[in-house]
């Protein structure tokens, strides 16, 4: 079990770097896509809305069919509206890869804190969950500081290729690597 929790670990390390990497240039990237601020706001809060909506319905079907299905096909669908960005021309497109994002965010967001439940130890919980959320943070944190410079140094659609893989990366993981009943 304790190999699981390691696991769930690395896991939010890559995601939080994949999300780190781009979350500082996100909004610059698809203002200057579809030239407008106020459509951004539109995007990103349909984005959470979506997510907001199925979050409960993928946490009940991760229950009926597993956790580690539900995270895994989650986290490839968040890699693939992640690596559809540089490939976005206007805004419906950015809408539907964002779309796609929401659906694979919820899926992993369900199953992933499920997951998370089941392998940290009941009279240990607090602290197990204190140390993944904070590897969270702090990867977070790093990679939102380095994303201007791999930005100024590689452009756009290196920083979403990087992030997609990362992305996908923890979906591999989390389906081929962790043991448990999920």
């Amino acid at each position: 079990m304790r190999r699981n929790l390691y696991l769930i670990a690395l896991v939010q390390i890559f995601v939080a770097i994949s999300m780190g990497i781009i979350g500082p240039i996100y909004a610059i990237y698809f203002e200057k896509i579809s030239g407008s601020l106020k459509d951004v706001g539109i995007i990103i809060g349909i984005y959470w809305i979506i997510v907001g909506i199925l979050e409960i319905p993928f946490g009940i079907l991760s229950d009926k069919i597993g956790k580690k299905k539900i995270f895994t096909i989650g986290g490839i669908l968040v890699s693939l509206s992640i690596f559809l960005y540089p490939l976005v021309s206007n805004f419906s497109q950015i809408l539907i890869a964002e779309i796609i994002g929401a659906i694979g965010y919820a899926m992993q967001m369900s199953s992933f804190y499920s997951l998370l439940a089941e392998v940290t130890k009941r009279e240990k919980r607090g602290l197990e969950i204190g140390v993944i959320d904070s590897s969270w943070n702090i990867s977070y944190g790093i990679a939102s500081i380095v994303s201007g410079l791999l930005l100024a140094t590689f452009g756009f659609s290196a920083i979403f290729s990087l992030a997609s893989f990362l992305h996908f990366s923890s979906s591999i993981l989390v389906g081929k690597k962790l043991n448990e009943k999920a």
